[in-house]
């Protein structure tokens, strides 16, 4: 009877130590520590099947890649060494497990080491001094069962744990690409719009301020065209950054789109000076940020950035419409390169729609054929005409004669410059073969065309002039192209390329408002072109004015060094004309000559050869 009660109580004991509990290693610590009390152990080691990470796991049937391994032993070491590097008992666990018996015992180095199945998940090996006696070797049976169920649990439950992480890690990475920018990891517009639209809120209620910065980088395009995506990233995350660098904990910098940035500055105070104030100093830190040098690789890049903002307060628009005013400012100052950021005014609106409206008005001037081409004639010192140049002008049936200072302008941000471009070239092809059928005078050498920097941009540009040529019939060589100084510079190799393929084919280039720009002498010098036109601003009271003198007889000498032939625009008075000739300026356009001409006036007066006006 003693000793069944011994028995009872062996296994009442290691019963309770594999409890109820979910944490596999602390039940697996607690039933070993207590079988080497009650069982007189030396030690207690678990070899448990394992997958390829090493994780213990319910051997089964699809369990292909089960290793069994070494999981943990009380105490920790023998003999200074961890018992899992203790080939004996790996050796002893694999030959328990070949055997079908529950429990097998091997007597070695003065050790009994018995081994007991842990069914589909391991085996444990007790080491002792004395064997256990084989009653309580089999009274055990039961308990390592009960182990073995308490193994599952946990597994179960760790495996359920593991699977509502991954599932939580999943929805929370989901979240956040719903709500962040891929490459910068900044907010992207759908979480803008949202933090816009609470501190909107915000600022409605409590009566307080806050503001929008539009941020646009300048440069950025024609590095990435040039140096590629991966230089162009680098530095879009470089600014990213950059920007949550110098901003509050509390403001949101979100990647709008492209190179295109918005900071948002929430709860900027009670009073509009206030935070006037504050978007003026973040404006200044992003500027400063910005245009310190980018260093990719081993080389530097500048890039500058334009900035608009809207201050919002409780009489504030919506989201939408704050983030648009934002953006019509950043364009307004990027129009006109400030170097600071510019509030939205309402006048920003109205310029964008009528903008709008002329855009619409342009298409229908297209479609209506309400262009047409005035010519302005060019003489030479002896008040020989020497060629023209072709001038666009639109009958707007809204708007009269309109200038051509004010659409131009809009119909090359709108891409419609492409469409007008496109006309004016083939009209002023046609025109020149009338021109040349009635006859020209010798002295006249070139009728000129104006080319955008966008048609200079466009592939197929060269085969385009090359139609409107062959179409029309006109000899190529009476035609030439001007591109303006600022053009020439921004698109130097598709100018280059340009100029050098008409070249072939006879067609002439000219330097249109030279003086204007920062033109390279190496660049000029490689252009294949024949004449330099110099600005109008330079010309002005250039008999009174000591500057524009100076500087028409510096493009002048270049002009001569060059091998180039100069042409001065809006020449107005006699007096203009003679400072002109004493310069050394030998060909002239401007109103002291003639106004643009209607195309059949235009017509008669190439029929006198000579202005005996002048």
């Amino acid at each position: 009877m003693k000793r069944a009660l011994q028995i009872i109580s062996i296994q009442h004991e290691l019963a309770m130590a594999i409890g109820n509990g979910l944490d596999l290693d602390e039940m697996l610590q607690s039933f070993m520590r207590v079988s080497i009390a009650r069982l007189d152990l030396s030690s207690a080691n678990l070899f448990l099947f394992c997958n390829e990470a090493k994780e213990p796991i319910h051997l089964s049937e699809e369990s292909f890649s089960a290793n069994l391994s070494h999981y943990m032993s009380i105490p920790v070491q023998y003999k200074g060494k961890s018992w899992a590097e203790n080939k004996v008992l790996k050796q002893l666990a694999n030959v328990h497990m070949q055997q079908s018996g529950f429990v097998s015992v091997t007597f070695s180095n003065e050790r009994f080491y018995q081994s007991f199945s842990i069914p589909e998940h391991g085996v444990i090996i007790f080491e002792s001094v004395i064997e256990i006696e084989p009653i309580i070797q089999k009274s055990l049976e039961p308990i390592f069962k009960k182990l073995a169920l308490s193994c599952y649990g946990c597994l179960a439950h760790q495996s359920l744990i593991k699977e509502m992480m991954a599932r939580r890690n999943a929805e929370d990475l989901i979240a956040h690409q719903a709500a962040h920018d891929e490459l910068t990891q900044l907010c992207n517009r759908r979480m803008l719009t949202e933090n816009l639209k609470k501190s909107i809120q915000y600022c409605q209620e409590k009566n307080k301020f806050g503001a929008l910065i539009f941020i646009d980088l300048n440069q950025f395009k024609s590095i990435n065209d040039v140096m590629g995506h991966d230089v162009g990233d680098k530095m879009l995350k470089e600014v990213a950054n950059r920007l949550k660098g110098i901003t509050r904990g509390k403001d949101t910098v979100a990647r709008f789109g492209g190179d295109e940035f918005i900071i948002l500055l929430p709860d900027l105070g009670d009073y509009e000076a206030a935070a006037e104030l504050v978007v003026s100093r973040t404006a200044a830190r992003i500027l400063a940020v910005i245009e310190e040098p980018f260093v990719i690789g081993e080389l530097h890049y500048n890039v500058s950035c334009s900035m608009g903002y809207d201050i919002f307060s409780k009489v504030s628009g919506s989201s939408c419409d704050i983030i648009k005013n934002a953006d019509l400012a950043m364009y307004e100052a990027k129009t006109l390169r400030q170097r600071t950021a510019l509030r939205y005014q309402p006048s920003m609106s109205e310029k964008l729609n009528l903008r709008s409206s002329y855009v619409s008005e342009l298409k229908s001037a297209l479609k209506n054929n309400e262009f047409t081409l005035y010519y302005q004639p060019q003489y030479d010192f002896n008040h020989q005409i020497i060629g023209a140049e072709a001038l666009l002008r639109w009958n707007n049936p809204k708007r009269m004669e309109e200038s051509p200072d004010v659409y131009i302008p809009i119909a090359e941000d709108s891409e419609l410059i492409l469409a007008i471009g496109d006309w004016v070239l083939h009209e002023s092809c046609r025109q020149l073969k009338v021109l040349q059928e009635n006859g020209l005078p010798d002295s006249f050498k070139k009728l000129a065309i104006n080319v955008s920097a966008k048609q200079l941009g466009q592939e197929n540009f060269f085969e385009s002039i090359c139609k409107a040529i062959k179409t029309s019939g006109v000899i190529a060589s009476q035609m030439a192209i001007e591109i303006t100084e600022n053009v020439l510079i921004s698109r130097i190799h598709d100018a280059m390329m340009l100029i050098s393929k008409l070249g072939d084919i006879g067609v002439d280039c000219a330097i249109d408002d030279f003086g204007t720009g920062y033109s390279s002498l190496s660049y000029l010098r490689r252009l294949p072109s024949s004449l330099i036109k110099i600005d109008r601003n330079f010309v002005r009271d250039i008999h009174k004015d000591a500057e524009n003198r100076s500087i028409a007889k510096m493009i002048i000498a270049l002009g001569e060094n060059l091998d180039m032939n100069i042409l001065a625009e809006g020449v107005e008075s006699e007096e203009e004309l003679q400072c002109l000739k004493d310069l050394g300026c030998h060909q002239y356009q401007g109103f002291y000559f003639s106004r643009p001409l209607p195309f059949d006036q235009f017509l008669e007066l190439v029929k006198t050869p000579y202005l005996e006006a002048c």
